[in-house]
């Protein structure tokens, strides 16, 4: 009977042993999880340049999940020259600026037509930044 008691007792003591595995192994996934959600989050994204089907032209940092978007969102706008009205001024204003000042623009891909990193030396790149630096 002592024989049995302590088989018993062997199995336990493996069944313990066989589920430490599995939850380090979950613990550790839920881990580097996380950890790759904050060095995303951190990383700083490129700009681009979405021109949709409309001939609307938006810029800002693109993220592809869980939706197609657009954060730090300028739209391309064409406004005639104070000094010369029949001469057009094109100029990129902020989405915030806008009547529905919206956070983020989720865009339908189906309605994306060209999607391009906006250059670092390039006008709007510093239109950007010199927008930034005043906030």
């Amino acid at each position: 009977m002592a024989y049995i008691q302590r088989a018993n007792m062997a199995e336990k003591k493996n069944k313990k042993l066989g589920t430490l595995p599995t939850v380090l192994l979950i613990l550790l996934a839920v881990v580097l999880l996380f950890a790759g959600a904050y060095i995303w989050k951190i990383t700083p994204r490129p700009y681009s340049a979405v021109v949709l089907t409309n001939g609307d032209i938006y810029f800002g940092q693109v993220s592809y999940f869980p939706k197609f978007s657009l954060t730090n969102a300028y739209i391309l706008q064409i406004a005639s020259d104070p000094n010369n009205p029949e001469q057009a001024v094109p100029q990129i204003v902020p989405t915030d600026l806008l009547l529905w000042a919206p956070e983020k623009l989720v865009l339908n891909r189906d309605q994306v037509l060209s999607i391009s990193e906006v250059g670092e030396d390039s006008q709007v790149m510093e239109l950007i930044r010199s927008r930034s630096a005043v906030q």
